[in-house]
């Protein structure tokens, strides 16, 4: 009749959830795309500028726009791109839980924490598989000059609000160690030191 059914529409609202991530984030990378130009190819990757005064690059990992780097400035940093260079290797593991958050909040709340906890650690894991990549594949490592916070509430803060681990936990020699989880360089940097 007139009303819908409470899981019709609990659907609904998921198809429209995961449509809108989907058109929000191939958009975004078209953007990229299509307003980049290419500089040059290195196999099937194509590394792109699009000069916006900034010294960092996107990987482009998404279902329409795939095996891209865009760089935001004119200068093609190599350590860069080797980082996302690693990023076009992987599972895009943080699009992958934006998609399957957006199909399951309409049908609980409860999903919210837990997905924002899980996208930080997946942040972390996929920048630093990024970072390993670089390292393994390049001897390429991150020499940022960055000191590390007295505080612990700075250091919890530069955790959380940047999408790589913080500057001074990448330039040391265990975070390229294979066999030391992100987590616990977290757990290290806040609790044990």
């Amino acid at each position: 009749g007139r009303f819908k059914r409470t899981e019709d529409v609990d659907w609904e609202l998921s198809l429209i959830n995961v449509t809108l991530i989907i058109a929000f984030y191939e958009s975004l990378h078209a953007y990229l795309y299509l307003r980049s130009r290419e500089v040059r190819r290195e196999g099937k990757v194509s590394i792109r500028v699009l000069d916006r005064g900034e010294d960092n690059a996107l990987a482009l990992n998404s279902i329409f726009f795939r095996n891209s780097i865009v760089f935001l400035s004119e200068e093609i940093d190599e350590v860069i791109l080797r980082h996302e260079e690693g990023h076009l290797k992987q599972i895009n593991y943080v699009y992958m839980l934006l998609i399957a958050t957006g199909a399951l909040l309409p049908l609980t709340t409860l999903v919210a924490i837990p997905a924002i906890a899980l996208g930080k650690l997946l942040l972390w894991k996929t920048e630093r598989d990024a970072d390993l990549y670089a390292y393994y594949k390049y001897n390429i490592t991150y020499n940022m000059q960055a000191e590390r916070p007295g505080k612990r509430v700075k250091r919890l803060l530069a955790w959380l609000l940047d999408s790589h681990p913080p500057d001074y936990i990448r330039k040391e020699e265990k975070y390229y160690d294979k066999k030391t989880s992100i987590l616990s360089l977290f757990v290290r940097d806040l609790v044990l030191q």
